[in-house]
C-alpha cells in the first residue's frame, strides 16, 4: 500500500506525464523528444523543458553528432506558446503565471524511459529511489543486507530489464555516499577511475548488479564523463 507521500508523488508524476505526451505531440513533428521536464511552483513558478533532437535516437552515447542548440530551444519555445495556454495540466501544476525555459540536456543528461538507460549502457549514472528498496526490488539479497537504508547509487548502467534498470555499484559499500569509495576518497572525475573496490590485500573484487524498478526512480542522470589529454592540460567534457 502506497504512502500518503508516494500517492502525492504519483498523482503529480502522472500530471507530469500527461503533459509530456502533450507536449511531446507538438514537438516530436519538428524533429524533437522531451528528454524531462521539471516544474517548480515554490518561489518561481517554472516550467524548464529539457529536448534533445529525435535524429540521435539511433546514435550510441558515444557520438558527438550535432545537438540541440539555442536556435533549436528558441523554435521550440515559440511552437509551445500558444499550445501550452490550452492545456489544462498547466492550470493544475501552476494555478496561474509561469515561465517557460527550454534547455539541452546538458552533461550530466536526465534519464527518464526504458529507452535512455539502454542507450547509455556502460556510462556512469546517478540514481535517486524516492525509499529504500527491498531485497526483492533490488534483486540482490545480499548487497540489501549490507545497505538497507540506502536511496542513493552510483553506478555503471548494465542495461533495463522486466521493468528494472540494472546497474553495477561497487562492492566497496555504499554508493548513496556522494560517489565516494570503500576508502572515502572521492571516486569523481580522476585519470583513472574503476568501479571495483580493492580488497585488505589489495585484490580488487568485482562489482555487483542491482536491478532498480523504473516506477520507484524519483530522479536519474548521467555522470559528465571527463577525458584528459596526458599532454596537454585541456579537458574534454562528453555530452
Amino acid at each position: 500500500m502506497q504512502t500518503e507521500t508516494e500517492q502525492k508523488t504519483s498523482t503529480s508524476t502522472s500530471l507530469t506525464e500527461r503533459l509530456i505526451s502533450l507536449i511531446s505531440s507538438v514537438i516530436e513533428p519538428m524533429g524533437f523528444e522531451v528528454v524531462y521536464l521539471e516544474v517548480q511552483n515554490q518561489r518561481q513558478r517554472l516550467l524548464r523543458l529539457y529536448i534533445d533532437r529525435q535524429d540521435l535516437k539511433a546514435q550510441s552515447a558515444d557520438d558527438k553528432r550535432g545537438g540541440i542548440t539555442v536556435d533549436h530551444c528558441a523554435d521550440v519555445s515559440r511552437a509551445l506558446d500558444e499550445p501550452l495556454e490550452k492545456f489544462s495540466e498547466i492550470d493544475s501544476l501552476f494555478k496561474g503565471t509561469y515561465e517557460l525555459e527550454v534547455s539541452s540536456p546538458g552533461v550530466d543528461r536526465p534519464l527518464r524511459l526504458e529507452k535512455d538507460y539502454v542507450r547509455f549502457v556502460g556510462r556512469e549514472a546517478r540514481i535517486h529511489v524516492f525509499r529504500p528498496l527491498s531485497a526483492e526490488e533490488i534483486a540482490n539479497a545480499d548487497y540489501q543486507s549490507k545497505n538497507p537504508r540506502q536511496k542513493n547509487f552510483l553506478g555503471t548502467l548494465k542495461g533495463f530489464e522486466n521493468g528494472k534498470v540494472l546497474l553495477s555499484v561497487s562492492t566497496g559499500g555504499d554508493t548513496g555516499s556522494a560517489g565516494k569509495s570503500a576508502k572515502g576518497k572521492k571516486t569523481g572525475h580522476s585519470k583513472t577511475k574503476t568501479n571495483s573496490a580493492e580488497g585488505p590485500n589489495g585484490d580488487t573484487r568485482p562489482d555487483l548488479v542491482v536491478a532498480i524498478p523504473l516506477p520507484l526512480i524519483s530522479k536519474a542522470n548521467l555522470e559528465p564523463k571527463f577525458d584528459f589529454d596526458s599532454d596537454e592540460d585541456a579537458v574534454e567534457i562528453e555530452l
